[in-house]
């Protein structure tokens, strides 16, 4: 991801965040978040590692929906497998590992 994305990532989750400490006096709740919110939120838990070329971790940038499909995929079927990304892609619907894969898919498209 290239710092633009991350920025892109980071006010959306800032926004959730905000939006979440932000109900009024009444206790009204909040609309419930879209599919694109719940993407990006999603896909913001991976610029950690995945940020970019000067990170240690393989860039995602460029990378199609379906390869980034695939290797969630992988990585949640491999139960004997040890490693961060293992165990985070086990907590993951196949719903979630969709909604990931597309957006940051798209979001390579559109830099």
């Amino acid at each position: 991801m290239t710092a633009r994305s991350l920025r892109g990532f980071f006010a959306i989750l800032s926004a959730v965040g905000l939006a979440a400490c932000g109900a009024n006096s009444a206790n009204e709740a909040m609309p419930p978040a879209t599919d694109l919110d719940r993407s990006a939120t999603l896909a913001a838990t991976c610029s950690g590692c995945h940020a970019g070329p000067e990170t240690a971790m393989i860039s995602l940038d460029g990378l199609s929906k379906e390869v980034l499909s695939d290797a969630m995929h992988r990585y949640k079927s491999e139960l004997d497998g040890t490693t961060v990304m293992h165990r985070l892609a086990r907590g993951y619907t196949d719903a979630d590992i969709d909604a990931v894969s597309t957006y940051l898919a798209a979001s390579a498209e559109v830099e």
